[in-house]
This record gives C-alpha cells, sequence and structure tokens, in this order.
C-alpha cells in the first residue's frame, strides 16, 4: 500500500501551489472590534529586492509586487503585499455576518458535524462551525488577510468538500521548481525536518478539509493524473500539498531523500516560484484594493442553471483548479501499449484490455462535461463497442473523478443497473427550513424549474412517485434535535428524476454485465466525490459491485468516495434566487470579490438514518490497494491488477 516510502516526486519534488482566500458573511449578532490602525493607511512594507527594470524602488509592498518581472517575483513579494491591505472593520463585520448566517441557516451539516463518535475510515472530531465562526468575531485584527483566512480556516475545518469560503482578490498561482533532477522514485525521508509521511499526514487534517477521512486526504496531497481532453491523453498534475490555495508558511520547503543510485541522502531546499493570474492593473496597496479587490455592480438575473437536478454538483474550486505547467511531453507511441481506446468523451473513455480481452475498462473522470445529453450517447456507444469486443467484465476507474452532474451521474448508474422502480437511483433527502426560506419557497413554487427551492420539483413520499402540487415541503416542516441542537426541516423528499430514454436503455439490457455485479468493479483513490460519489454508493451499497480503493496509509481503512452526501450551491445563486423572487435577501452582499459554496441538501442512504455524508460505514471499500512507482504512473498497470485479482 502506499506511501510515503514511496512517495512520487512526479516532475521535481512538487509542482504547483494556489494562494486563495474568500470574503464570506456575517451575522447581526457578530461584530468585530476595530482596532486603532484599522482604518490607517498600510505602513509600507521595506524591500531589499527592487524591481531590476526600474530605476526607483518602490516602497509600497503592493507597487513592488506589481512592478517586479515575473521571473524575479519572490514568496516574499506576494506576503509583504497581502499583509500591506488595510483591515477595514466595516467590511469584516458584513463578511462574518453573511458567513454565520450562511452557516446557521442554509449549511445542511451544522448539527451532524457535532457528532460525539465518528467510526472509521472517519476520524474527525467533533466540530461546532457557528461557534469557530462566533470566536473570530470576539478577535481583533490589524491583517485583513489574517481575517479571510482565519474563516477559510473554520471552513476547512468542517472537512467537507462541498463547504469553501475564497476570497478571489487573494489569488496568486505558486509552484515549486519542475527541473529535472534525477529526483523521481527517490524516497522523501523527511519535510522540513519532520518523517515525510507524518508532515504530510498532518498536513492533510490540519489544512486540507476535503474528506473526514485522512487517508482520502493523503490521497489529495500526492501527485496522480488527469485526462486531458484536448490531447487525448493522461498527465500528470500536482496534488493539494504543492498546490496550495493559502500562502506557504515559509518561502521554501527542505527535503531528504534516499535516492537508489546515491550512497548519501540529498539535501533539498525547493523554494517557491511565483507566477502572477491578476489581469487588472496597480500600483500600490490602495489601488490594489480598488482595482483587484472590490466586487464591480453586477446586474442579477435569473439562476444561469435549470434546476436542482441539472444543476452541477460542482467540487469546489480548491480541488479541481488544475495548474498551467509545461507540456507533459507526448509519450513514444501509444500512451498504454496494451490497451486500445474504442470511444472517448468530455467525460469518459473506453478502452480494451489487449492481453485481458473480456475485460473492458470504463474511465469516468469527471461528471461535469460540456453537454450532458452527447456524453449519454458516448456512454451508450461505449458499452456497445465493449460488447461488439466481446467484453464481459467492466472496470469503472473513478480515480480524481471529484463530481459533477447529478442527472448524469444517476444514468450511468442504471446504465449498469437499470432501475427497477422508478425511484432506485434516488436519494431519500431533506433541507433546513428558515422563515427566509419559506417566503422564497412560497414564490418560487411552480414557476419555474430553476429554484432549488421549488417543491414542484420534488417528489411527495407521502403520495408515492409524484411531485409536490403545494408548498407543503416547506410550509410544514419538523423538528429535528441532532447533537444537542433542534432545528427545521423539510419531511423526507428526493429530487424528480426524469426516466431515461428507451433509445439508452433498451440497447443494453441484454449486455453479460447489465445488471450482473460479479461482472463489474469498481478502482477508486477515495477522491471520487460529490455525484461520483453517489454512483460508487448506488453501484456498491444496493448492487453489491466490489469496489477497490488503492493509495492512503498501509494498514489504514480508506474510503471509496468523499463528501458524497450533498448538493452544493454558490453564494451568489442563493442571492440570485432571492433577486428573481423579488424579495430581499436576509443575507448582505459582499462588497470583496468572493466566492462561497456550501450544501444545502442533504442525502441519506436507503434505509439509514443517518446523512451519507456522516455515514462511514458506507465508504469502506471490499477491497484495498497500495501504489508502487509502476501502477501509480500507468493506468494501464494498475487495471491490470485490479482485472487480474478480480476475475482470476
Amino acid at each position: 500500500m502506499v506511501l510515503l516510502h514511496s512517495l512520487i516526486l512526479s516532475a521535481s519534488v512538487a509542482a504547483l501551489a494556489v494562494l486563495s482566500n474568500a470574503a464570506p458573511t456575517p451575522s447581526d449578532s457578530m461584530t468585530i472590534k476595530p482596532t486603532p490602525t484599522a482604518h490607517r493607511e498600510p505602513t509600507p512594507t521595506a524591500t531589499t529586492e527592487p524591481n531590476p527594470g526600474h530605476p526607483h524602488a518602490h516602497t509600497d509592498a503592493c507597487g513592488v509586487l506589481a512592478s517586479t518581472n515575473y521571473t524575479e517575483l519572490k514568496y516574499k513579494h506576494v506576503v509583504d503585499c497581502y499583509n500591506s491591505i488595510p483591515f477595514d472593520s466595516a467590511q469584516a463585520a458584513t463578511a462574518l455576518s453573511t458567513v454565520l448566517t450562511i452557516f446557521k441557516d442554509y449549511y445542511v451539516f451544522t448539527d451532524s458535524a457535532l457528532a460525539r463518535t465518528v467510526p472509521e475510515p472517519f476520524a474527525d472530531a467533533p466540530y461546532d462551525i457557528v461557534g469557530e465562526l462566533e470566536k473570530i468575531g470576539r478577535r481583533k485584527y490589524t491583517s485583513d488577510y489574517k481575517f479571510h483566512n482565519d474563516i477559510l480556516e473554520a471552513v476547512t475545518g468542517l472537512g467537507d468538500g462541498h463547504a469553501d469560503y475564497q476570497s478571489m482578490y487573494l489569488s496568486v498561482r505558486v509552484y515549486l521548481d519542475k527541473a529535472k533532477r534525477g529526483y523521481d522514485d527517490c524516497i522523501v525521508e523527511t519535510i522540513n525536518g519532520e518523517d515525510a509521511l507524518s508532515y504530510l499526514r498532518t498536513y492533510a487534517r490540519d489544512v486540507f478539509g476535503v474528506s473526514h477521512d485522512p487517508n482520502a486526504r493523503l490521497n489529495f496531497m500526492l501527485a496522480s493524473q488527469s485526462y486531458d481532453t484536448a490531447s487525448g491523453l493522461f498527465t500528470d498534475y500536482p496534488g493539494g500539498f504543492s498546490q496550495r490555495f493559502t500562502v506557504p508558511q515559509g518561502p521554501y520547503l527542505d527535503y531528504r531523500l534516499k535516492c537508489p543510485h546515491k550512497a548519501d541522502t540529498t539535501e533539498l531546499r525547493e523554494e517557491w516560484r511565483v507566477l502572477p493570474q491578476i489581469k487588472a492593473s496597480y500600483t500600490d496597496a490602495a489601488s490594489y484594493v480598488a482595482n483587484i479587490c472590490m466586487e464591480p455592480p453586477v446586474t442579477i438575473g435569473p439562476p444561469a442553471e435549470s434546476g436542482p437536478l441539472r444543476r452541477r454538483n460542482e467540487p469546489v474550486h480548491r480541488i479541481t483548479k488544475r495548474a498551467e505547467l509545461e507540456p507533459t511531453p507526448p509519450p513514444i507511441g501509444p500512451q498504454f501499449p496494451g490497451a486500445d481506446v474504442l470511444v472517448t468523451g468530455n467525460a469518459t473513455v473506453f478502452y480494451h484490455l489487449k492481453n485481458q480481452p473480456n475485460t473492458g475498462v470504463l474511465v469516468c473522470y469527471t461528471f461535469d462535461p460540456s453537454d450532458d445529453a452527447a456524453e449519454k450517447d458516448v456512454i451508450l456507444a461505449g458499452l456497445k463497442a465493449f460488447h461488439a469486443h466481446n467484453v464481459t467484465n467492466i472496470l469503472v476507474d473513478f480515480q480524481g473523478n471529484t463530481g459533477g452532474s447529478v442527472d448524469l451521474s444517476a444514468f450511468l448508474v442504471q446504465m449498469l443497473f437499470p432501475n427497477k422502480n422508478p425511484l432506485d437511483a434516488a436519494f431519500p433527502c431533506d433541507m433546513r427550513v428558515s422563515k427566509p426560506l419559506q417566503n422564497l419557497a412560497k414564490l418560487s413554487y411552480g414557476i419555474s424549474d430553476s429554484s432549488f427551492f421549488d417543491a414542484h420539483e420534488y417528489i411527495n413520499f407521502s403520495n408515492g412517485t409524484a411531485v409536490y402540487e403545494n408548498n407543503d415541503l416547506f410550509d410544514k416542516p419538523v423538528t429535528l434535535n441532532r447533537n444537542g441542537r433542534r432545528s427545521l426541516w423539510t419531511e423526507i423528499t428526493t429530487l424528480k428524476f426524469p426516466p431515461i430514454e428507451s433509445k439508452h436503455i433498451t440497447p443494453v439490457a441484454s449486455f453479460p454485465w447489465t445488471a450482473n455485479p460479479e461482472n463489474i468493479r469498481i478502482l477508486t483513490d477515495g477522491r471520487c466525490g460529490s455525484a461520483c460519489g453517489m454512483a460508487a454508493y448506488f453501484w456498491t451499497a444496493l448492487h453489491d459491485v466490489a469496489a477497490y480503493a488503492i493509495g492512503g496509509t498501509h494498514g489504514e481503512d480508506l474510503s471509496m468516495f468523499s463528501f458524497a452526501g450533498a448538493s452544493v450551491m454558490e453564494f451568489s445563486a442563493l442571492q440570485d434566487f432571492y433577486k428573481s423572487a423579488d424579495l430581499i435577501s436576509p443575507l448582505t452582499g459582499l462588497p470583496y470579490k468572493n466566492k462561497i459554496t456550501f450544501p444545502w441538501l442533504e442525502m441519506y442512504g436507503h434505509g439509514r438514518t443517518t446523512p451519507l455524508e456522516y455515514d462511514a460505514e458506507l465508504y469502506r471499500p471490499r477491497h484495498r490497494l497500495g501504489f508502487t512507482p509502476k501502477n501509480a504512473r500507468s493506468r494501464e498497470v494498475l487495471w491490470k491488477e485490479v482485472a487480474a485479482a478480480a476475475w482470476k
């Protein structure tokens, strides 16, 4: 099993980092006390590294950042500029009030996060997000960056891949030296003087809150591969350890490597390298705030997506943001010599293993293609191609798939296991209820398919499989006590799924793997999130398909999937819903550019009472595998290992 005694360094020790923070929203009960320096001009930060192309050195830290040639940018330039941005107590109070309101009244897991016991593979302590945000309101701040970073850390502590807070104006991409120095496959013994595995696990635990499972978080830390639709190839990309969304703690990382071709260990000091991503111009801290930070006036229109089912269950920015790295050189000859490509789409690729000709590999690398309808046709074409090549066994590769469309996920589930009943591929679910949300739901009912709070989009279980014909879902909430907190909730319902068209479902009915769990296996690395996790749940829990989970730590559990139990919304979409209904939102808009995401609807496994997000028992795979230098670099090697183990 992995790791880090076989951590693969990819093209260099690490590859990419992004600095990012965001501005969320407050509650009227919260105040941030201004400090004596809160509204003063920032004290210029002296620098000993003036722009080589300018005769006069700037004394304003953001001016230095703006004028320095990108080839000369250092970690210090970024940190000094961020720290020089003045703290505005009024704007901070607004931001915190909105964030607190979201996590009090709209976030569905506020109470579930207080659970006292969490079974393996989860390892979270009870977490009070409301209490953590209230602590921020009692602190005194002089640094705008510190304030926003504290909110980010509070939200990250939930371990929920759907919950996120980002100040988009504090965003610079950073990556480590990519020079090839012959360190591939060297063992990383220490990072910053600590045991490397322990260092990574601590970072994953404290900073990278994308899963309740520490080993799934560890996999998110490490370099892996992603499918590039333009080239039709899997390319290497860095993990969350070197792809940062907050400023690293120091300007460099120290590594000690043990390489097979050297008797002595190798000591490395890898400095962060900065690439600017900001297009707007600025010359100092004041113009940075005015041109980069402040949100321009926006005319709010109706939400672009068409309903809660068709909307994207998008993984949050910090998970999916990809580095603009130097192109990976194309392989000499086919990337996978032992596998033929049969069909490709914008979410799926179908391979046929040559030396195991009865095995086909369906790589589903996202559920977020540009066109769901077109991808459904691709999936049908791929399954037909398998059948034409006498494939009897299918390996579904979900590695790195962090989600997308719930509708497409349900479609793929049913293409292998057609529904026997209309709601077989639907989740029981519920939502928090508040007075402002009830008002919104009343005005949203039946007038549009764009609102997540239109009861006509949900099934009324008391009336079979029919949708609600009134607003009772929101008007008649139930009171639940979860971990000592009493809140109002809708009764259990589910999303209205459109039936699969006969043109898709009829051709697959007679294929040898259809509705046959012995002929299907799942390969995952715990990074299968959101809509991907939903598909994995249905196949494993309801249809008895065996899953192989790879990576994590030797001898420990690893989740098949992460953040699978909810549908996510952006704060801006919630504001749009209120605007479209001609209602005044109870949430104050934010002056700074920002992005807040939060789960608004929670799901349950069939017959379960614990929300799926926290139902750890359903996350355990039947089989565990470990990464090796060979199978970590080649999916073909990994596919063959799983196929050989699954179908002997």
